[in-house]
C-alpha cells in the first residue's frame, strides 16, 4: 500500500512538472519581463558592443551605461550616462538636455540630442532595455539552461528600405533582465548585425551612481560655448562647376547649367535623415518644376544608391560626386543642401532638411 501511494506521488509530480513546462511560452515570459521591470528604476551594466556594417567593416567597443527610467521624458522615457572605453570622454542625456562631459579638462558642452544615442558613450546604451517590441510579426520563444531567447521577427522598415529584421534577446530565468541584445537586417541587399552583451548588472540601488550623481559632478565644471560656425565660403559666389557622371548611366557625363533655380542634395547611403527626406526633396523637384531642378549627388556605394533610389521612386537626376567637389563645397555632414540662383550664384546652405527650404525658393521664384 505504502509503494503504491509513493507511485501515485510520484506520478503527481511529474505530472505537474510537465504542465509547469508547457506553461513556459512566450506570452509567459513576456509578462514575467514586464512585470518585474515595473520594480526597476534604474540599471548599470558593463557592455560589449559589436557592429558588422554592409561595408565588411566591423565595430567592436566595451564600455558602461547606467539607464534609468524617465517616463516624463518625451524623447527617449528614460535618461542616462554612458562611457566607451577607449574614448576619454563622457555621455549624459537628462530631461532634452546633451551633455559630452571632459573630466581631464574639468568642462562640458551641450550637444544635439538627436545623435546622442549615436555618440561613443550613447553606443553604449540598450534603447529597450525596460521595454519589449510591441509590433512584430511573430516571436519565437527558446529555453536554455539558465536564460529564455525571445526571437522577433520584425516588420520591414519601408522608410529606410531594412528588410530580414530580427531581433534577439536573451533574458536571465531569475529575474527575466536581457544580457544580451542581437539586432540582424538586410539593408539593400547587405547584411548589418548590431550586438549588446551585457555583464556585472547592477539593479537600483546596487551600487551604481544615479543620474542627479552625475549632473552633481558636472555642475561645479566649466561649460563650452559654442562657437559659431564660420560661414560657407561658397556663399554668394559662382557656384563651382559640376561635370560628374550619371549615377544611372555612368557613361553619361552631366554638366550643370543654372537657366532655372538648383537645388542640391548631397547625400549618401548610410545616412539616415537622407533617406528619410527624399519624399520631401522628390515633392519639391514636382512641385516646381518649371522653375526648379533638383540634383542629388552621392560619392559613396554606387550599387546600393542606385537600388535605394529605384526603391523610392525618386525620379530627380543623381550624379557620383567626387573628393574635390566635397572639397569646394565644404560639404563634411550629411544630408547638406545648397540653393544656386539662375544668375549661378550660390545662395542658400542647409544642415539637414527643413520647411526653410521651401520658403526660400518660393521668396526666389518671386523675386
Amino acid at each position: 500500500m505504502r509503494k503504491f501511494i509513493l507511485l501515485i506521488v510520484v506520478f503527481l509530480v511529474i505530472g505537474s512538472c510537465k504542465q509547469d513546462k508547457e506553461e513556459v511560452d512566450s506570452e509567459y515570459v513576456i509578462s514575467q519581463f514586464k512585470k518585474n521591470t515595473k520594480e526597476i528604476e534604474k540599471v548599470g551594466y558593463n557592455v560589449h558592443r559589436i557592429d558588422t556594417f554592409p561595408s565588411g567593416d566591423v565595430w567592436n567597443n566595451k564600455g558602461f551605461a547606467v539607464v534609468e527610467k524617465n517616463e516624463d521624458d518625451k524623447i527617449f522615457g528614460f535618461s542616462f550616462y554612458g562611457k566607451r572605453d577607449d574614448y576619454e570622454k563622457e555621455y549624459l542625456y537628462d530631461n532634452g538636455n546633451g551633455f559630452e562631459i571632459n573630466r581631464a579638462a574639468e568642462s562640458y558642452r551641450l550637444i544635439y540630442v538627436g545623435g546622442i544615442l549615436g555618440s561613443p558613450g550613447g553606443q553604449m546604451v540598450v534603447e529597450n532595455i525596460f521595454h519589449l517590441d510591441s509590433i512584430y510579426k511573430n516571436v519565437e520563444l527558446i529555453e536554455e539552461e539558465n536564460k529564455y531567447l525571445l526571437k522577433y521577427t520584425l516588420e520591414p522598415d519601408t522608410v529606410y528600405d531594412i528588410t530580414d529584421r530580427l531581433k534577439t534577446l536573451e533574458l536571465r530565468k531569475n529575474d527575466f533582465f536581457p544580457i544580451k541584445v542581437t539586432f540582424k537586417a538586410n539593408k539593400l541587399g547587405k547584411n548589418t548585425v548590431t550586438q549588446h552583451t551585457l555583464s556585472d548588472i547592477k539593479i537600483n540601488k546596487a551600487g551604481n551612481k544615479s543620474i542627479s550623481d552625475y549632473k552633481d559632478l558636472v555642475s561645479s565644471y566649466d561649460v563650452i560655448q559654442p562657437t559659431k560656425a564660420a560661414p560657407n565660403k561658397i556663399l554668394n559666389k559662382e557656384f563651382p562647376l559640376i561635370e560628374l557622371s550619371n549615377l544611372m548611366d555612368e557613361s553619361e557625363t552631366v554638366t550643370l547649367e543654372t537657366d532655372k533655380l538648383l537645388l542640391i542634395d548631397f547625400w549618401e547611403v548610410w545616412c539616415s535623415p537622407c533617406i528619410k527626406s527624399f519624399p520631401k526633396v522628390e515633392e519639391l523637384s514636382k512641385k516646381y518644376q518649371d522653375e526648379l531642378r533638383v540634383i542629388g549627388i552621392v560619392s559613396q556605394s554606387k550599387e546600393s544608391a542606385k537600388k535605394l533610389l529605384k526603391n523610392k521612386n525618386v525620379s530627380f537626376l543623381n550624379l557620383i560626386g567626387t573628393n574635390n567637389l566635397l572639397e569646394e563645397y565644404s560639404v563634411n555632414s550629411y544630408p547638406r543642401y545648397f540653393i544656386i540662383d539662375k544668375n549661378g550664384i550660390v545662395r542658400k546652405e542647409y544642415h539637414g532638411f527643413s520647411n526653410e527650404i521651401e520658403k526660400d525658393l518660393k521668396l526666389m521664384i518671386s523675386q
